[in-house]
C-alpha cells in the first residue's frame, strides 16, 4: 500500500525526538477574558492556548473561539478542553497523531509538571524538506472538493460552516473564481472589538460584522500548485507565503486543498484512537465527574465499533437554578460531529443526573447503530449482493 511505502520512507523522521523542535507556548488562565486570550493570540501569532490543571493540560483554539457570542466579558474557561501533552523524548510521530486527531496545530510539552513549551505542525513539516519526496505528488495529500464559499455570503455563515465542519479554511468565489481564502483568525480578526469601546457597543459590532459580507476579507496570497506537483514544492511554497494552506488546481479549476493537517497525516499512524470528548458544565461534585466521563467514554468507545468516521463529541450540562443556588432539572446535550453531515444533536431532560445520562446514551447509540445499518445496505446496494 502507499501509506506503508510513505511510511517507510519517512520512517527516521517519524522516530525523530521533539526535544529540539520545542518553541514557546502561549499559556492563559481559566479567569481571563476571551478579549484577553485573543490578544495574546494575535500577539503571539498562535493558533492554540494552554493551561496546565491537576497534571491535565486543557486547551481551546481560534476555531472553538469563533462560536462566543460575547466575547467582551466571557470568560475562557467554558471554552477549554482536555487534550494529549508529550515530553521531550516522545517522537515526531506522536505529534502527528494528536495533531491530526484532535486538528489542532500545536501540541504541548510538559516536563515536571509545568508546561515548557509547544512542538508545531509547522516545525514538524519543515523536517520534510531534508528528505527527497519528488514522488510524494499533491494528488497524493490533498483533501478533495473542498468546501468553498462566494464572496457575497456572510461571515456568520462562513463561521458557521468553519464550526460545524470543524475546519479553519474557506476558498472565496467570486464570478466562478477563487479570490481569496478566508480563515478561522481572519473572522476572529473582523469581530475583535477595539479596547477603546464601550462593552454595549463591542456587542453591536460583532453583530454587526458577523452579518457583513465577506467581500474582500481574506488573503489573496495563498500559493497553487497542480496535482503533480511534488510535496517539497508545496511545502517550500506555503513557507515562503507564511501560509498554513495550498490550493490544488487544474486549468483554473479548484481539486482540493492541502493544510498543515493533510501533510502532517503522511507521518501519522492509523491508531485505534479514542474519540475526543469535550464536556461543557461539569458539576461540582466529583463523584457526577467520574459519572459523567466514564458513561460517555464508555458509550463512544462502543459506538465507535459500529460508527467509526466520529470526529468529536461534545457535551453540555445545564441545571437550573433558583436563585444563587443550582438545583431542579438538568438538561445534557450531545453534539456529534462526522465528516460527511451536519453535526447529530441528542437531549436529555430530568431530575436524576444518571438517569439522564443513560437515556441519553440510549438515544444515542439506537440512532447511529441505526444509520450504520442502513449505510451497510446501501452499500450492498450499490454492488448488486441481495440483502437478507
Amino acid at each position: 500500500m502507499i501509506t506503508d511505502t510513505i511510511h517507510a520512507h519517512l520512517s527516521d523522521i517519524q522516530s525523530t525526538k521533539i526535544k529540539s523542535l520545542i518553541s514557546k507556548a502561549t499559556t492563559i488562565e481559566p479567569t481571563d477574558t476571551l478579549s484577553h486570550v485573543i490578544s495574546k493570540i494575535t500577539k503571539n501569532n498562535s493558533y492554540d492556548v494552554f493551561y496546565l490543571k491537576d497534571k491535565k493540560v486543557l486547551s481551546t483554539n481560534i476555531r472553538a473561539l469563533l462560536n462566543a457570542k460575547n466575547i467582551t466579558s466571557m470568560k475562557i474557561e467554558s471554552f477549554l478542553y482536555p487534550i494529549p501533552h508529550v515530553t521531550q523524548n516522545d517522537s515526531v510521530q506522536k505529534v502527528a497523531n494528536i495533531i491530526t486527531h484532535y486538528r489542532i496545530r500545536e501540541v504541548p510539552v510538559v516536563d515536571k509538571n509545568q508546561i515548557i513549551g509547544v512542538v508545531t505542525a509547522k516545525q514538524i513539516i519543515k523536517l520534510l524538506l531534508s528528505k527527497d519526496n519528488k514522488w510524494i505528488k499533491a494528488n497524493l495529500v490533498y483533501t478533495q472538493n473542498p468546501i468553498t464559499i462566494l464572496a457575497d455570503e456572510s461571515l456568520s455563515n462562513a463561521r458557521r460552516i468553519m464550526t460545524t465542519k470543524r475546519i479553519d479554511h474557506l476558498p472565496v468565489m467570486n464570478q466562478g473564481k477563487i479570490k481569496q481564502v478566508l480563515t478561522s483568525y481572519h473572522i476572529l480578526e473582523s469581530i475583535m472589538p477595539s479596547e477603546r469601546q464601550a462593552k454595549n457597543s463591542m456587542i453591536r459590532k460583532t453583530e454587526h460584522a458577523l452579518e457583513s459580507k465577506i467581500g474582500n476579507t481574506g488573503s489573496t496570497r495563498i500559493p497553487q500548485c497542480s496535482p503533480n506537483d511534488d510535496l517539497n514544492k508545496i511545502i517550500n511554497s506555503m513557507i515562503k507565503t507564511n501560509t498554513t494552506c495550498c490550493l490544488v488546481s487544474l486549468w483554473d479549476t479548484l481539486q482540493g486543498i492541502i493544510t498543515f493537517k493533510d501533510i502532517l497525516s503522511l507521518l501519522a499512524s492509523k491508531l485505534e484512537t479514542p474519540i475526543p470528548l469535550y464536556i461543557v458544565g461539569m458539576p461540582d461534585d466529583q463523584q457526577y465527574v467520574n459519572l459523567i466521563s466514564s458513561k460517555f467514554g464508555k458509550t463512544l468507545k462502543r459506538l465507535q465499533q459500529v460508527y467509526s468516521n466520529i470526529h468529536e463529541a461534545r457535551v453540555s450540562i445545564k441545571q437550573q437554578r433558583t436563585g444563587n443556588k443550582k438545583e431542579g432539572k438538568y438538561e445534557v446535550s450531545i453534539m456529534i460531529i462526522t465528516p460527511h453531515h451536519t453535526p447529530l444533536i441528542f437531549v436529555s431532560v430530568g431530575f436524576d443526573l444518571s438517569e439522564v445520562l443513560e437515556d441519553l446514551s440510549e438515544k444515542l447509540l439506537k440512532t447511529l447503530t441505526k444509520r450504520a445499518k442502513n449505510r451497510s445496505k446501501e452499500s450492498i446496494r450499490k454492488i448488486g449482493l441481495p440483502i437478507f
